[in-house]
This record gives C-alpha cells, sequence and structure tokens, in this order.
C-alpha cells in the first residue's frame, strides 16, 4: 500500500469523516442509515433463527433454504449475483453429518440406580459423531491422551475393550514435556480415534469450568469442528454435562477433584468408574456434499474504482438439528451477523447513489467446521485480493454489552475511522482489538486485503447452545454497531483514490 505523510493523512481523513456525516435526507449516508433498525435486524435473525431453517447445517434442507431465502434478498435489493451461473449462489463441497431420528443416552450410576439423560441440558452430540447402539460400562481415561514416546498416556494399563471412555474436552494447560500440545490432539477426531484405537465402542466428553471456577460453567454445546483426523463413523461421540459425568463417577464435584489430581500431579489418573451407559445414535455421513455460499454485488459508481471492491461478510451456517424437536438456533451465532450484512446490503442500495467503489456482500457457508466458505471464496473472489479495498466481517454481533473491533493493530487507518464516527455517536466501541483477520476474516486477511473484525464484548454466554435465541440479544446495541459499521464501510468504499483509506 503506498503510503502518504502523516498529516496529509489526516487531514484526508478529517475531510471524508465530515463528508461522510451529512444529516440532509439526500445525504446517501443518512439515506441509508434510516434503513438500519433493531426492529428489522430483530426480524431477520428471527427468521433465520426459526425452525424451519433447522440450525442451518450446511448441505442439509435448513441450510439450503436459508441460503436461498437470502439469494431473494439480495435479488430484491436489485443487486448484481456474485455467484455460479450467473446466479447468486456460490457452490462448493464440504464434509456432512446429519443426525437422524433422536439420539438416545441412559445411565446407570455406581449405585445402581439408573435413569435416562435429557438431550440438551445433559447431553448433546457432536456434530460429526458417528453412529452405534452400544451398552456398555464407562471407563474413565483423563484427557483421553495416548503419547508414552512423550511421558504421558491416559490408557496405561487401563482396558477399555468394548467399553465406552469418558474423557475431559480439552488438553491440559501442561505438558510433559516442552513441546507443547498441536491444536489437532485436542479435536473430537484425534480423541475418538485413540480412544477407538485402544477398543472402545464410543466416547463421552465433558468440559470442566475454566479454571473450575463455576460461575464458568456450561452446558454441553453443540459443534461440527471436528480436527483433520478421519471419521469415525461406527464411534458415537456425546458430550455430556459436568453434574452427568459427576454421577457415572460416584459423587457431585467428583469429575473437578479428579482433573485437579492430574493437573497438580502431572500424571494420569485413569479407572473403571463402576458405571454403565446405554446409548443410540443414529447418522448419516458423506464426504462431500454440495452447498453454498450466497454472494451478491453492488457495482461503484466511479468508472474507474469500480474495478475496486470492498468485501463485507459474515457467516451464514451454524451447527443445526439433533432431533425433530430439538436443534441450534444460533441466533447470534451467526444470523445476526447475517442479517447485518443484509440490513447493510440494503443501506447501500438505498443510499440513493453507489460508492466509487464496488460492494461484494458474501454469505459463508462452513466457517462452524473450519472457514470452508471464506477459504473458498478467498481463492475465488469476485474481485481479486490486489483489487479489493478491505473485508469486514461479522460474527456475534447482537448480544453484550459493548462493541469490539478487530483489525486495529494491522490496519489502525480503518480502526481509528471506525472509532472516531464511533466517538460522535454512542461511544460503544472498546480500546481492545487485535491484529488482522480471526475467523471468516482470516483468508482475507491472508490474501493481502485490510480486515476490520465486528464483534460485541460479553455476547457468548449462549454461544452453540439451545438457548443461542433471538429473545437474548441486545437490539439497542445491535442497530448502533449495524449503523457504526455502514458508516465505516460506505467511507471506505467512497474514498477518493490516493486516500489514506485507499488500498492503493
Amino acid at each position: 500500500m503506498r503510503r502518504i505523510p502523516t498529516i496529509l493523512a489526516t487531514t484526508f481523513l478529517v475531510l471524508l469523516l465530515i463528508n461522510a456525516c451529512g444529516n440532509s435526507p439526500e445525504d446517501p449516508v443518512a439515506r441509508g442509515l434510516a434503513t438500519i433498525t433493531a426492529e428489522h435486524l430483530l426480524a431477520d435473525v428471527t427468521t433465520l433463527a426459526g425452525p424451519e431453517y433447522s440450525g442451518r447445517l450446511p448441505g442439509d434442507v435448513g441450510y439450503e433454504k436459508a441460503a436461498a431465502w437470502a439469494a431473494t434478498r439480495f435479488q430484491e435489493l436489485g443487486l448484481d449475483p456474485g455467484g455460479d451461473d450467473d446466479g447468486y449462489q456460490q457452490h462448493l463441497p464440504i464434509e456432512y453429518n446429519v443426525i437422524q431420528g433422536t439420539p438416545t443416552l441412559e445411565v446407570t450410576s455406581p449405585d445402581g440406580q439408573t435413569a435416562p439423560a435429557r438431550l440438551g441440558p445433559d447431553f448433546v452430540c457432536r456434530g460429526f459423531t458417528g453412529s452405534g447402539t452400544v451398552d456398555a460400562e464407562v471407563v474413565f481415561a483423563g484427557y483421553g491422551l495416548s503419547v508414552p514416546e512423550r511421558g504421558y498416556d491416559d490408557y496405561a494399563d487401563l482396558d477399555v475393550m468394548d467399553k465406552i471412555v469418558l474423557v475431559f474436552k480439552p488438553n491440559p494447560g501442561w505438558c510433559p514435556d516442552t513441546l507443547g500440545w498441536d491444536w489437532a490432539s485436542s479435536t473430537p477426531r484425534a480423541k475418538a480415534t485413540t480412544a477407538r484405537d485402544h477398543g472402545a465402542k464410543a466416547i463421552l466428553w465433558v468440559s470442566p469450568p475454566r479454571g473450575g471456577d463455576m460461575a464458568n460453567l456450561r452446558g454441553p454445546i453443540g459443534s461440527v469442528l471436528h480436527g483433520p483426523a478421519a471419521h469415525l463413523a461406527d464411534m458415537p461421540h456425546l458430550e455430556i454435562s459436568l453434574a452427568l459425568a459427576d454421577r457415572m463417577l460416584g459423587d457431585s464435584g467428583e469429575t473437578l477433584r479428579l482433573q485437579a489430581l492430574i493437573d497438580s500431579l502431572e500424571t494420569s489418573k485413569s479407572m473403571v468408574t463402576s458405571s454403565r451407559a446405554a446409548l443410540d445414535v443414529q447418522a448419516v455421513y458423506e464426504p462431500e456434499r454440495e452447498t453454498s455460499n450466497v454472494v451478491a454485488v453492488l457495482r461503484g459508481s466511479d468508472s474507474e474504482l469500480t474495478e475496486e471492491a470492498l468485501v463485507i461478510g459474515a457467516h451464514l451456517d451454524h451447527v443445526g438439528r439433533q432431533s425433530p424437536d430439538f436443534y441450534f438456533p444460533g441466533a447470534n451465532d451467526n444470523a445476526s451477523g447475517s442479517a447485518a450484512v443484509l440490513r447493510l446490503a440494503e443501506a447501500f442500495s438505498q443510499a440513493g447513489r453507489a460508492p466509487r467503489r464496488s460492494v461484494v456482500f458474501v454469505l459463508f457457508a462452513g466457517e462452524e467446521s473450519g472457514l470452508i466458505g471464506a477459504r473458498f471464496h478467498a481463492e475465488n473472489p469476485v474481485f481479486p485480493a490486489e483489487r479489493s479495498t478491505a473485508m469486514f466481517n461479522f460474527d456475534c454481533v447482537a448480544c453484550g454489552d459493548s462493541i469490539r473491533v478487530g483489525g486495529g493493530r494491522d490496519y489502525p487507518e480503518l480502526w481509528n475511522l471506525a472509532r472516531e464516527f464511533d466517538s460522535q455517536q454512542h461511544a460503544m466501541m472498546v480500546e481492545q482489538t487485535w491484529g488482522g483477520g480471526g475467523a471468516d476474516a482470516t483468508p482475507f486477511h491472508e490474501a493481502g486485503l485490510r480486515t476490520l473484525y465486528w464483534v460485541t464484548t460479553d455476547g457468548y454466554a449462549n454461544l452453540h447452545a439451545p438457548g443461542d435465541t433471538p429473545e437474548t440479544l441486545n437490539g439497542q446495541l445491535y442497530e448502533q454497531l449495524v449503523k457504526l459499521a455502514f458508516r465505516t464501510a460506505w467511507t471506505v468504499a467512497d474514498a477518493p483514490q490516493d486516500t489514506v483509506l485507499a488500498r492503493r
């Protein structure tokens, strides 16, 4: 990016801010802002988080309905299609696993009492669970790690043949050597593969609260982030509550006691539990299934700068359904980001004129399983990276108490622009930021685009939980964030060439 002197850059920035903050009805920013209301944003979130879309699992009927609905919205705004075959959907393959029927789990505790567990409060399936009907003893295997060559093995002298293994989901905060733990070793597929290699028939995960603080305790969460290992079609994976793990281990608080003992001694404390579990899970797996990003384009008004673009994106997907009556709504994560992109598209299209540069609006598939759609679009963009000025990403933007914008350390000119607009309005933006990228912004940052990542603070209480519903959202904060993002995005897209906000 061509640098210009700091004083000149600041002058340009102030002039742009003054120009962007007009309040007359004819001003494009004012016209766009008028379309952004909490009522409209929350209405779209309610639609996307509803049962018709079944938790928006890519490749599944619920996600495809949501993608078609979003494409229709873009079309109604008069935006150009940016997908395949002159349409709005950009098709891509994705690994797919859908849970059928209603999974069941029944636990017999060491005292001989048998009781069914409840889907949701007591257990959920991991998104890439295998199928199976298993009735077996439960064996506790600590962190589920087997690296004897590094001096640690939760399976040493432990017979798990044809049994169900109970393990901690995260890796420990300590390591038996100086190598540390890589991310892959903590993933469900890696630990499930280790359990199966030792003869286990199923695996149960438990997630103790961070730091052992019960104030941080969360129930079982839905997830399709599975790791790089091969799919285990015959190995059920369930995540259970801390209370249910305690029942299997024989006493309230026993799970945390065992974790504390293992961590303090840095040695395995695996054991037979004297409990049993009977479970049934049926899933259909496909290594590759078609899904799509949803892409629309507003062409810029400048004859030269129209070939440059600002990308505005959010992931549309979530983690799906686990029974006819149980699904993960994903209202904040990330119906809120998707609704923000749709409302920003409307604000731009209703501004009375297009900005100088083009704007690409993208709703991504497959963020939850590893940024699949964002990487695909970054590799197959509407405008090449060298002709793109920036990328704004929206993820979990409607729950919490203030606004946080990532990217400030690498791209202070963009971050300071947002900060200045915020100071003129509600002063809701916190100082905390980070470098470029984060979630779906990462592939664009890696491709050389400047990125801003829009999110709220203290907004993750219901992350990946069945309680992530529209009723938990902060409509006032949501509207403020999207309006702030629109002011910032418009100014970047409409910036004259050779200013501090111009990419090149």
